[in-house]
């Protein structure tokens, strides 16, 4: 074979190397998991940061093994809602001037968050109702009503069969005033979460 043969094979080499069709790296950006097994390809994991919202992600954490867990929890980004550490800063929402009022993508993080959110009754005799969803296999979160002092008036408590969701009712013994919905973990673990708030006049669930 010729100098110029060699080298054209070469560059062929080369150039085969540099563009597999097969390459299975399908790159950094997030993409929807898919319905059933398996949820993501090869080399990537399913993270599901509330019932509605799963992503395949890189699985980057194994040195290569695609088979180990991630290391790492991905917070969802509450900037928007941000500093709310504290009843003295609580996030304020519409209730009651909105009877129902909803928040997604909100997160624990980072590890011993508390996140809190004012609402108001301002008739006697409302129904006042709270719920949570956190990711499912994850520590389900504390969901607490307080004074606007922060003295404990009702906790949440699981949803049977669905341990992930915590909801809590109280039922037309509010007076008048000012109140703060507590979220946090009970072991500190970092979570993703949705919050919903009602009031209403009518039997609870509202």
């Amino acid at each position: 074979m010729t100098r110029t043969h060699l080298l054209v094979s070469a560059v062929a080499l080369i150039a085969v190397a540099a563009c597999n069709p097969y390459d299975p790296d399908l790159g950094d950006v997030p993409f929807k998991c898919g319905t059933s097994e398996p949820f993501c390809p090869e080399g990537y994991s399913c993270m599901e940061y509330s019932d509605t919202n799963r992503l395949c992600e890189r699985d980057d954490s194994g040195g290569g093994d695609v088979d180990a867990p991630s290391s790492t929890f991905q917070c969802a980004n509450d900037a928007s809602i941000e500093p709310n550490n504290e009843v003295q800063s609580a996030f304020v929402t519409p209730i009651p001037s909105m009877p129902s009022y909803s928040l997604i993508g909100l997160a624990i993080c980072p590890a011993g968050d508390k996140d809190h959110y004012r609402f108001d009754i301002n008739v006697n005799g409302l129904n006042f109702e709270a719920q949570v969803s956190g990711v499912a296999n994850r520590t389900p979160l504390s969901l607490k009503v307080l004074t606007n002092q922060g003295q404990l008036v009702a906790s949440g408590a699981s949803v049977a069969g669905t341990p992930s969701v915590v909801r809590i009712e109280v039922p037309n013994r509010l007076a008048v005033g000012t109140y703060i919905v507590q979220v946090e973990s009970p072991d500190l673990t970092e979570n993703n979460y949705d919050l919903t708030l009602k009031v209403c006049s009518t039997p609870l669930p509202c």
